[in-house]
């Protein structure tokens, strides 16, 4: 099996690491980030200038290479220039979760995404904000459940994301749908004239049945992400209308 990993903290960040290293016993294992973090790209693409790609020694004894493009890039370019047929995508170890609203921003679940637009399965996979070593002790077992029961697809992106920072361990697994985080930034005018972030407000939602509820209450989350974004009931409901 050809394994493509990415991510949008950067080829040299640690969530990368652990993903990749843990990723090579199903199969060979390419890596292509981008050289610098892009964080929030969301499915952006880098289409005004050059992007460069080049080798570099950045996980022992798996191939690597660094993108000076987007998240998404990084998977178009993986395809073009190394002229690999790669089985799945696997994007991540993000350093911040990616529950709710935060997959409109995620340049991790955009680059699933772009895999999935390709013909490529693709599976995202992120943890809460300085949580990593939760990742890292959890990661085998995580793999392990997507690949027995093979829940990379042609249908959807899995998104996977583990519990909130005020758990040390995973109560268990949970397959659900995406909540909503409404974020409220406000902004002041710096003595530059510009303006810097001063304050978010974030709002969280309490369906039980979301990944936002379900992470905060110490489940991994499993969401199936779609690229068709149709609201299919209101596109009968205006169907309906006869207008």
């Amino acid at each position: 099996m050809e394994i493509l990993v990415v991510n949008d903290d950067g080829v040299f960040e640690i969530g990368i690491k652990i993903l990749a290293e843990a990723l090579k016993k199903y199969g060979n294992v390419t890596v292509v980030a981008p050289n610098i973090g892009r964080s929030a790209a969301s499915h952006s693409l880098q289409i005004r200038q050059q992007i460069h790609f080049v080798e570099v020694e950045a996980i022992d004894g798996i191939l690597c290479y660094a993108c000076s493009g987007t998240p998404a890039d990084c998977v178009r370019l993986s395809t073009s220039v190394l002229k690999k047929k790669f089985d799945v995508v696997f994007s991540g170890i993000n350093d911040g979760l990616n529950c709710g609203t935060d997959i409109l921003y995620s340049g991790t679940v955009a680059a699933a995404k772009e895999g999935l637009i390709e013909g490529i399965p693709g599976v995202a996979i992120s943890t809460d904000r300085g949580c990593m070593e939760l990742a890292k002790r959890e990661i085998d077992g995580v793999l392990e459940y997507i690949f027995k029961n093979k829940l990379y697809s042609l249908e959807y992106v899995l998104n996977v994301n583990f519990p909130t920072k005020k758990f040390n361990r995973s109560l268990g697994y949970r397959f659900c749908r995406q909540g909503i985080k409404s974020f409220k930034t406000e902004f002041i005018i710096n003595n530059k004239g510009s303006y810097d972030e001063c304050d978010e407000k974030i709002t969280y939602d309490d369906n039980k049945e979301t990944d936002v509820y379900l992470g905060m209450h110490g489940y991994t989350t499993f969401v199936p992400v779609g690229i068709d974004q149709t609201n299919h009931f209101y596109l009968k409901k205006l169907k309906d209308l006869g207008i």
